[in-house]
């Protein structure tokens, strides 16, 4: 397995995960990872792109490609905490959750694992694979928009599990292994990777598109002609 720039950690340190297909990364992905990194004093957030998105229609771009391009907007952020791992697109085996963490446990057995989710994915959660045991592997960060009153939409499946779960103390996150769920508020970025698809089909120039997305990525995009046919919605 490849790991961008993988720092020397503490065994114990805790280790924040961010998943998603990164079809192509944007500023919107970079910028939550970045300020939630530093919000929640994480040594070190991974970012990884899933190989199949369980719940999403294909990617437009292939699995080295997405990856190619969240390496060169990590190091575009230049922040020392973002990391891009390639577990889940070197498997054989659907981007299931739980198995990612079943290997980052088994991997890291004594760090606390922080999994970053944004509250409409936590939502749904109930649907994904084996979804019960994934707070026995690793602590939920829940991405709130401000506001957003997570509680009254919940299902009522997960009601007992959100009750018994909820933190407001962020340091269980780094003293304890996992089973926590902690409500983050961010600020929400208007960035969309369908309407940079989108955008970059329609032959946008490139001056509409830097605001969106790190130079590097878009002149990775150019020089591969990605995103040029219609866009598939994701």
């Amino acid at each position: 397995m490849f790991v961008a720039n993988d720092p020397l950690t503490s065994a114990t340190a805790p280790l924040a995960l961010m998943g998603g297909t990164y079809d192509p990364v944007h500023w919107g992905h970079l910028r939550v990872a970045s300020d939630t990194a530093a919000a929640l004093r994480l040594p070190e957030l991974r970012l990884i792109p899933s190989k199949t998105p369980v719940h999403r229609t294909r990617p437009g771009a292939t699995e080295g490609e997405r990856f190619a391009m969240l390496m060169l907007g990590i190091d575009a952020v230049n922040d020392g905490s973002l990391r891009a791992d390639d577990r889940e697109i070197t498997r054989a085996t659907p981007s299931y959750t739980a198995l990612t963490l079943d290997g980052l446990r088994a991997e890291f057995p004594l760090r606390p694992l922080l999994w970053i989710i944004g509250v409409d994915a936590f939502l749904r959660i109930q649907t994904w694979f084996q979804w019960q045991r994934l707070f026995e592997l690793a602590h939920f960060v829940v991405l709130n928009r401000p506001g957003f009153a997570v509680s009254q939409v919940m299902a009522p499946a997960m009601a007992n599990v959100w009750q018994g779960r909820l933190t407001r103390d962020m340091a269980a996150l780094h003293t304890t292994t996992h089973g926590h769920i902690y409500l983050h508020t961010v600020t929400p970025q208007a960035i969309s990777a369908t309407d940079i698809r989108n955008t970059i089909a329609s032959g946008a120039a490139d001056s509409v598109l830097l605001p969106l997305l790190p130079a590097p990525v878009l002149a990775y995009i150019r020089a591969h002609h990605l995103y040029t046919q219609s866009p598939i919605a994701t």
